[in-house]
């Protein structure tokens, strides 16, 4: 529980004005903030009002005439790391398809070598008899 001092409440006593001093207590429970957050995304909303949307996402402002307003720097920051993150989708996604493709071959030569141990199995010598 925090404790917050509040501005001095003048009293008036008689003539002369007493200064008196008054403690709010503020309470911020930590539940209470979990079930904001809960909610938000129930809603399918961020967990946070700032994570994206239009307040975050969009301009703060425009000229009159229509032109885009530049990017502020959080915008860039923004850009920068979705950039990040698609590099590194890219990325993986190469690695995954490579391992994809590498274990396609190791199946294929397996099945290869299976195919030509059952053609090597011992053969009958000689002609039938019938």
């Amino acid at each position: 529980m925090a404790f917050c001092k509040q501005i001095t409440n003048l009293k008036c006593c008689g003539s002369a004005f007493k200064i008196v001093d008054v403690y709010r207590h503020l309470h911020i429970s930590s539940v209470f903030q979990g079930s904001v957050a809960s909610w938000r995304i129930k809603q399918k909303l961020p967990a946070k009002g700032r994570e994206y949307g239009p307040l975050t996402d969009l301009p703060d402002w425009s000229y009159a005439d229509g032109r885009p307003a530049p990017l502020s720097e959080a915008n860039k920051r923004k850009i920068k790391q979705n950039r990040e993150y698609l590099d590194q989708i890219i990325k993986l996604t190469k690695e995954v398809d490579k391992c994809h493709e590498l274990n396609q071959q190791k199946a294929a030569s397996e099945e290869e070598i299976r195919k030509k141990a059952i053609e090597n199995r011992l053969k009958s010598k000689g002609k039938a008899l019938s």
